[in-house]
């Protein structure tokens, strides 16, 4: 269900270190160094989700998952992008699905604040509404690595699905969530 491949929205600067990529190591051991590793995973991601439109969804979790495993404990992590490079962030042990939003507008108030309330049964820890890269990037990094325990990012798979534009709205000049495009 996770990927272990690049997503196909525009990737990232070529430059920047894949964080599967095994030529992370340190000098010294020439082993994998983890810090390096996700340092790189938290930049690919902070640069990734900018390319990213209204609507689309990039799930995280672990590459070797299946749909078929019975799993009680599967961490994935989750980013909606919303209007205006707003970014909605749910973290889970459970695989989640692409939530139902009435909108893609977030007021301003909701902003960055952790939310624990039962609004979406799958989200088992929350979520946040941010306009911050580097806070998406930072909040599914420490999931993973602070929270979960995972190795490091090489173990780690993406899945990405782009939003189904309302032709209504399009036919209109509007934006797929009914505002300007």
């Amino acid at each position: 269900m996770f990927d272990p491949h690049t997503p196909d929205f525009d990737a990232p600067d070529p430059n920047t270190p894949d964080p599967n990529t095994p030529d992370l190591v340190t000098p010294e051991t020439g082993e994998p160094d983890p810090g390096l590793a996700w340092t790189a995973m938290r930049d690919w991601l902070a640069d990734s989700v900018a390319g990213i439109p209204a609507g689309g969804v990039l799930d995280l979790g672990p590459a070797e998952y299946d749909d078929s495993d019975d799993a009680a404990d599967v961490p994935c992590a989750q980013i909606l992008v919303l209007r205006d490079q707003t970014f909605m962030v749910r973290l889970s042990t459970t695989v989640m699905t692409i939530p139902a939003v009435a909108g893609y507008a977030v007021p301003r108030a909701m902003l960055d604040r952790w939310n624990y309330e039962d609004r979406f049964r799958d989200c088992t820890h929350g979520y946040l509404l941010t306009r911050s890269r580097g806070c998406v990037a930072d909040v599914c990094v420490a999931w993973f690595r602070d929270r979960r325990a995972i190795s490091g990012p090489a173990v780690l798979g993406c899945h990405y699905t782009t939003g189904d534009p309302d032709p209504r709205a399009r036919a209109a000049g509007r934006g797929s969530d009914g505002g300007d495009p």
